[in-house]
């Protein structure tokens, strides 16, 4: 093994994907010497995600990309019961942006280069290197095997969590777990351009839902994720026979790939003696859309702010750094509770409860236009809205005794 490297680092952040280079850009603009490595000889590679995320929620952390990651602009979604039935809401102006995640991924990378963080791709983290109950670093692999100290280890690895699960750590909670599966379509025809379609139904997404995407050029994401079931077949069911979708979709799906998203929400505890966990690895997932971005990116801004000032004030204790942990519950802590509860009662609806949901929120005229989901990552808030109007309150309380007629 060769000698230590980097003695002098004060973070190190493992994975290079959006949360490690988040955190390790809001440790290095504090004044901390990070460095992440990536197993990856590319950032950005492999990419999981749909690529759809909240223009607000970029705002909130300060995000305004360059219009080249930008693939489409949203303001319109519809949403496809299992026997067909369906609702639009649209929105005064655009609420979400489709970006490239390989250009995102490498614009946030760059961003924590400028800022002085060093990226060594290519080299992948083995396990900790634990001393009695402090993580000092990590053992790593790359043209070389080596063992990289540090005063503060920030875990971005992913669902994967491998580096906890050999260290007998607190793993992404699995009670909720789903397997997503994206493909490209060339071509999708009938689909408003800047409209995301939903489509719900046990035979095709059990547990969960599928999705077309639209880029500008006439191109779309399809994906869906599910508790059960081959995602793979799943998809190409979906993408062929569908009674909507497929008449959509113009020929198979390129680049196809499968990826497990944690629905249950952050795990108990997410710090330790010289470690925080974050994004993926933390299960700091939306539970109700399985978006992983603007959640995870809040609370890695969180992580790196915390992880730098340990570094400075020299005390990387669990106790100092459950900072870290008391500032992103606090932050999202509610949001998270009531996506896993909403999350859990969705995922128990039968199809013909989903129908009949569908009908009584058309009875009392809830689709439309909507001037109340800008802010659309934070469901408590749009709760607060939607209740004030009397038919989605109306329609809100009738589905739920619908369902539990079901």
């Amino acid at each position: 093994m060769s000698a230590c490297v980097n003695e002098s680092l004060g973070v190190l952040v493992v994975g290079g994907g959006p949360c490690g280079s988040f955190s390790a850009l809001a440790a290095a603009r504090r004044g901390a010497k990070v460095s992440v490595i990536e197993e990856h000889s590319e950032i950005g590679r492999p990419s999981h995600c749909a690529g759809h995320v909240s223009i607000h929620g970029l705002k909130t952390l300060g995000l305004e990309i360059p219009s080249d990651i930008i693939e489409n602009r949203i303001s319109v979604a519809s949403f496809h019961s299992p026997s067909g039935k369906r609702l639009r809401i649209e929105c005064e102006k655009p609420v979400t942006y489709v970006i490239d995640r390989l250009l995102f991924d490498q614009y946030l990378a760059e961003l924590a280069e400028d800022a002085g963080v060093s990226y060594l791709k290519g080299t992948g983290a083995d396990s900790f290197w634990i001393e009695g109950n402090l993580v000092r670093g990590v053992f790593a692999r790359g043209e070389k095997r080596l063992r990289m100290e540090c005063k503060v280890v920030i875990d971005a690895e992913g669902v994967g969590a491998s580096l906890l699960r050999k260290a007998r750590l607190a793993l992404p909670h699995n009670d909720m777990m789903v397997i997503g599966a994206q493909g490209d379509c060339s071509k999708v025809s009938n689909v408003e351009s800047d409209s995301v379609e939903i489509y719900l139904g046990s035979n095709y997404a059990p547990g969960f839902f599928a999705w077309i995407i639209p880029r500008q050029n006439g191109s779309a994401k399809v994906g869906l994720a599910a508790n059960r079931g081959n995602p793979k077949l799943l998809l190409e069911r979906f993408a062929t026979r569908h009674p909507i979708a497929s008449k959509k979709i113009s020929g198979p799906l390129s680049d196809v790939t499968f990826h497990p998203i944690p629905l249950g929400g952050p795990q108990s505890r997410t710090h330790s003696d010289g470690l925080i966990i974050v994004g993926d690895a933390a299960s700091q997932v939306k539970p109700t859309t399985g978006g992983g971005i603007v959640f995870g990116l809040t609370c890695s801004r969180i992580a790196g702010t915390t992880a730098a000032e340990g570094v400075y004030q020299g005390d990387c204790s669990s106790r100092f750094l459950s900072r870290y942990e008391a500032s992103w519950r606090g932050t999202l802590g509610r949001e998270f509770s009531i996506g896993r509860f909403t999350r859990k009662m969705l995922s128990c609806l039968s199809d013909r409860a989903v129908d009949r949901i569908f009908s009584i929120a058309k009875e009392l005229q809830v689709e439309g236009s909507v001037d109340y989901l800008s802010e659309i990552d934070f469901e408590e808030r749009i709760l607060q809205h939607c209740l004030r109007k009397p038919n989605v309150a109306l329609a809100f309380v009738c589905s739920l005794f619908s369902c539990m007629l079901s």
